[in-house]
Formats: C-alpha cells, sequence, structure tokens
C-alpha cells in the first residue's frame, strides 16, 4: 500500500481527471451549488455547502472514473466499494471548516490497525491556496492521538453553522500542512484523519467534490459493511443518523456505471455509530 497513506494519512494523485470531465464537473457542480438554498448555505457555513452527490446522477461518471479506480489501485487499495458523496463549496470571503476526523467506526477493534478501512477522495474543480480555502490535515493524527481528538464531536450542528468563530476547531494547529491543488487534482484521504480548510478570503467559489469509498470490502468488519450498505442505500446519513437521497433513484444508466461499486448489505446489524476515537487505544497502532 502507497507509504504516504499508511504514514501520513493521505496521498496526492496530481492531475489525475482529464480536462474535458473536470469541465463537465464544473458545469454540472456550478449549477446545484447555485440551487442550494440560504437556509442550506447557513446551515453549513463552515463547509460551504454539503450537497449529496445522489441528487444528480451526473456525478455517476466520476464515481466509477477508471482514473480515479486505477489511481486507487496505485496506491494498493484494492476491492472498493462507494459509500456516498457531497459537493463541498466554500463561497468567497467565508470562515474555516473546522478540525474533525470522518470515521464513525470507533468501537470496533480494526479502527486502531493500520490499515485504512475508509478514504475520502477529494476532487478539486479549482485551483486552491491557503488564501481561498485549501486542505490542511494533521499528518499521522489516523494513527495517533491529538488534543483536538478531545474536541467536539464532527459536524455538530453549533461547529457547521460557526457560531463561535474564536473556537480552537477553526484556528491553526501546531504541526498543520497546507495542501494546495490545481484542477483535476485528487487527494486521498484516511477518514481516520484529523483535517480542516483554511477560510477563503477571496471573491471566489471553491468547489469540491468528496467521495467516500471503503477498500478491502470483503474483509471489513460486518457491522461496517451494514451501515455503509446502508448510507448508499439512503436508511441514515454518513454524518448523521437522518436519511439520505441514494444513487438507488438513479437512472437505469447511471447505476449501471457504478454497479461494480455498489456495497451489497451482509445481514445483520450495523456497527454502533461512534466518532469519538478511544485515544488510549490509538496509541498501539499495530499493522
Amino acid at each position: 500500500m502507497g507509504r504516504e497513506l499508511l504514514a501520513r494519512g493521505y496521498a496526492h494523485l496530481p492531475c489525475l481527471l482529464p480536462d474535458d470531465l473536470v469541465a463537465r464537473l464544473i458545469r454540472i457542480s456550478a449549477a446545484n451549488v447555485a440551487r442550494a438554498s440560504a437556509a442550506h448555505r447557513a446551515a453549513n457555513r463552515s463547509q460551504g455547502s454539503l450537497i449529496n452527490i445522489a441528487t444528480d446522477p451526473g456525478y455517476a461518471e466520476l464515481v466509477a472514473a477508471p482514473e480515479i479506480l486505477n489511481g486507487l489501485a496505485g496506491l494498493g487499495l484494492a476491492d472498493l466499494r462507494f459509500q456516498s458523496g457531497f459537493l463541498i463549496s466554500k463561497p468567497g470571503h467565508s470562515p474555516a471548516l473546522f478540525w474533525h476526523q470522518d470515521w464513525w467506526g470507533w468501537s470496533l477493534g480494526s479502527s486502531y490497525h493500520a490499515r485504512p478501512q475508509q478514504i475520502g477522495v477529494m476532487v478539486y474543480l479549482g485551483r486552491t491556496s491557503v488564501a481561498n480555502g485549501c486542505l490542511r490535515a494533521l499528518p499521522g493524527s489516523h494513527l495517533r492521538s491529538h488534543r483536538l481528538h478531545g474536541s467536539i464531536t464532527a459536524h455538530e450542528a453549533g461547529l457547521s453553522r460557526v457560531e463561535d468563530e474564536g473556537h480552537e476547531l477553526y484556528q491553526s494547529a501546531q504541526g498543520e500542512v497546507a495542501l494546495p491543488s490545481k484542477p483535476g487534482d485528487v487527494l486521498v484521504i484516511d477518514a481516520r484523519i484529523l483535517h480542516s480548510a483554511y477560510p477563503n478570503t477571496t471573491d471566489h467559489e471553491r468547489m469540491l467534490l468528496t467521495l467516500w469509498y471503503h477498500p478491502f470490502w470483503p474483509d471489513l468488519p460486518r457491522g461496517i459493511r451494514a451501515h455503509a450498505a446502508n448510507v448508499f442505500d439512503g436508511a441514515v446519513s454518513d454524518i448523521s443518523h437522518d436519511s439520505r437521497p441514494t444513487p438507488r433513484g438513479w437512472p437505469p444508466r447511471a447505476l449501471r456505471k457504478i454497479a461494480a461499486l455498489v456495497p451489497e448489505h451482509p445481514g445483520g446489524p450495523p456497527v454502533e455509530f461512534d466518532r469519538r476515537p478511544d485515544t488510549n487505544r490509538m496509541e498501539a497502532v499495530r499493522d
């Protein structure tokens, strides 16, 4: 498996997507951002937007893009299943994204092993920098404890609305690394890594798409596979316990594109939804 992903918790795949695909994604995404309500923007002021891609079958081409699947294979990530994806678009002059990690299976012992159980694929539709809110991460925080692990749970409503812009979760953290990008670049992150984004201090919107996949699907604990299948089917959300739109409602042509990536339900109950790691267990990570 890619050493960078294992050791740091992220890997950069530059210029991965062809220009024509990026252009189509920009058109689709700009239209979806334009339709986002003022209430949605206010509720997700820190993120900018959190638009489920299941609302638009035009994203099926991206989910199953051979460039992405081959890029992940090059990192040693095999037997993939797709769970969900979001259009995250920060408008100009918007605050930082709060520090958080996105994993929800911390109750299981396998969550403290080195091999990732869920990865985020961040697809950039424009050039990003510190000035317009590029990603920042704490290398190694997917395996090692950090004081920010004890802060408020990710995606808490008050954090998304930015009720207190002075909260430590919006500030720079010692050891953070800025991860700027160009259109067509892809960043792969372990779902467990602590990450955030700088404020967008420019006049322009900054758009990206985050796709969530599970590698090594047959080897994952049954409870994780059950939860992932439930999220894909729209029975629950991967950021809350609410239901969500599902690709199951896409036209047959779009569904056929992602057929090999649909997570089959293994039967049985899902894992307990737990976003807080046991930091004592993080100190004893095994390969």
